[in-house]
C-alpha cells in the first residue's frame, strides 16, 4: 500500500466519522449511550439505586467505543450516593458525558438523585426516586468534513457545497428529569426506570424532542457460600444472573449476563441485541478487595461493524466507611453485581 493510499484511506475514514457525527445531532433522534458494565454505574441504569448500598459508595467509568474509527466515541460517569436516615433514603449525584469526534459533538450532564425507601416487610424494600439534571449539547460545525470535499486522487481538498452553518449556534442547555422504582430482598431484585419524562427539545435545527427511555431490569443471587452466615459479604462465592430490557422510540434493547464471584475475582459475560439484530458479546473481569473495586471489559462486535474495534471499558469503585448509625440500623443494601 502506498503512502497516498494510506493518506486517503485516512481521510476517508474522518468523512465517515463526520458523516456520522452529523446524522446524530442533525438528521436522528438518537439513542443514549450505554455501559457495558451496568452495575459500575447504578445510577445511570436507575436513579432508585441511590443510597441503595450499606455504605456511601462512589463510582467512576469510562468507555472507548469504536476505537478503529479515527476519532472514536468516548463515554465517561462519575457518581456519588450513600443513605441518609435522616430523609429516610437516599442522595445520588452524578456528572456524565458523552465525546463523539474527537470534541466534534459533545454531550455533558449533572444531575442529583433523591430515592426514599418503604420497609415493606422484614426482608423486603421499595425504593422510589426522582433524578433532576442540567444537560449541555454542543457540536463545533467547523470540524466537521462532508462527502463532497474528498477527492479520490488527493483527498480533502474541495469546498462542501452543503449549507454553512458554522454561525448557527450549535449548543443547547436545557433541563431533564427521571423517575425510577427498585423492589428487592436479600436474593433478588426488580426494578423499572424512565427517563426523559419532559422530552426536552435537544434539536439544533427546528424541534427534536428525545424520545422517553425505559429500562427494565431484573436479576438475583445464588449463592454457593456464605462468609458470614446470613449476612452479604463480597467474600461470598455467587452466581448472579441478570436481564435488562431498554426501549427509547423505536429502539428496542435486550442484555442479559451472568456474574461469577469468587474473592477477590467477579468474572462475567453478557449478551446484547435488539430482536432483529446481534450487537456484542461483552466480557468482564473484576477484581473487588476491601471496598475498592476495578473492572475492565470488552465489547467483541457481532454486527456489521466487526472492524470497528468492539468497545473497551473499565470501572474504578470505592466503598467510603459506613456511618455509625447505618451500622447500627442495618441498611438493606440490593443484592446486585458490582459491575
Amino acid at each position: 500500500m502506498t503512502a497516498r493510499n494510506d493518506r486517503h484511506i485516512k481521510v476517508g475514514r474522518k468523512v465517515f466519522l463526520s458523516v456520522v457525527c452529523l446524522l446524530c445531532f442533525v438528521s436522528l433522534r438518537a439513542q443514549d449511550p450505554h455501559f457495558s458494565q451496568y452495575f459500575a454505574h447504578p445510577l445511570y441504569i436507575n436513579p432508585a439505586f441511590a443510597g441503595a448500598n450499606e455504605c456511601p459508595r462512589i463510582n467512576l467509568g469510562y468507555r472507548n467505543q469504536w476505537p478503529n474509527i479515527s476519532g472514536g466515541f468516548s463515554t465517561m460517569s462519575v457518581s456519588y450516593d450513600q443513605h441518609v436516615h435522616a430523609i429516610r433514603g437516599g442522595l445520588g449525584a452524578k456528572v456524565f458525558a458523552d465525546i463523539q469526534g474527537g470534541g466534534t459533538y459533545r454531550n455533558i450532564s449533572a444531575a442529583v438523585t433523591y430515592s426514599y425507601r418503604f420497609k415493606l416487610g422484614r426482608s423486603f424494600s421499595l425504593r422510589l426516586a426522582a433524578e433532576a439534571a442540567y444537560v449541555n449539547r454542543y457540536a463545533n460545525w467547523n470540524s466537521l468534513t462532508f462527502p463532497d470535499q474528498f477527492d479520490p486522487m488527493l483527498g480533502l481538498v474541495r469546498p462542501t457545497t452543503d449549507e454553512d452553518l458554522s454561525q448557527t449556534p450549535l449548543d443547547r442547555h436545557y433541563a431533564d428529569f427521571a423517575v425510577g422504582a427498585l423492589a428487592y430482598n436479600d436474593y433478588f431484585y426488580v426494578g423499572l426506570s424512565v427517563n426523559h419524562l419532559s422530552r426536552p427539545d435537544e434539536g439544533f435545527m427546528g424541534v427534536q424532542r428525545l424520545a422517553i427511555k425505559y429500562t427494565a431490569h431484573v436479576g438475583g443471587v445464588i449463592y454457593f457460600k456464605k462468609t458470614y452466615g446470613t449476612k452479604r459479604s463480597e467474600r461470598d462465592i455467587s452466581l448472579s444472573p441478570n436481564l435488562i430490557f431498554t426501549q427509547q422510540g423505536k429502539f428496542e434493547e435486550l442484555s442479559y449476563g451472568l456474574y461469577l464471584n469468587v474473592y477477590p475475582m467477579v468474572m462475567g459475560v453478557w449478551y446484547r441485541h435488539n430482536f432483529t439484530n446481534s450487537d456484542a458479546l461483552i466480557a468482564l473481569l473484576g477484581f473487588e478487595y476491601k471496598g475498592v473495586k476495578i473492572a475492565y471489559s470488552y465489547d467483541i462486535d457481532v454486527s456489521g461493524l466487526r472492524r470497528s474495534g468492539g468497545a473497551h471499558e473499565v470501572s474504578l469503585g470505592f466503598r467510603l466507611p459506613c456511618p455509625e448509625r447505618n451500622k447500627l440500623l442495618k441498611v438493606q443494601a440490593v443484592p446486585c453485581p458490582a459491575f
